[in-house]
């Protein structure tokens, strides 16, 4: 999956901005673009990839899944919609608030908990 613009966040707290990034969830690793180069980012140091809003035309997809609460290791909580599997390495997370973010690809192993929100 391409996409541009991109914030990578790490479970050490660091934050890094990508021009382009390519998720393998099978193999467990980002495939980070700099310019010309490639660096493999496993999903052992990875808390989120954050996917920003591009603009005011930037069409919001509509989301499906189940309403989530996600939290990390390091307190931060975030919610919004998802189709969670917990035998896959990470999912998509579609924020409450996407003014911001458009979605957020979460890797499972970061997470402390999830819960489902009741209506």
């Amino acid at each position: 999956m391409d996409q541009s613009n991109v914030v990578l966040r790490y479970r050490d707290g660091r934050t890094e901005r990508v021009p382009r990034v390519e998720i393998n969830a099978e193999q467990q690793f980002a495939a980070v673009m700099h310019e010309a180069a490639r660096a493999e980012v496993p999903f052992s140091v990875l808390k989120a990839i954050f996917f920003p809003r591009l603009g005011p035309a930037d069409e919001i997809e509509t989301a499906t899944g189940s309403t989530i609460a996600v939290e990390f290791a390091d307190g931060e909580v975030i919610r919004g919609i998802a189709h969670y599997n917990p035998e896959r390495n990470g999912f998509f997370l579609f924020p409450h608030d996407r003014s911001k973010n458009d979605r957020i690809f979460v890797v499972n192993s970061a997470i402390v908990s999830i819960e489902v929100e009741k209506l």
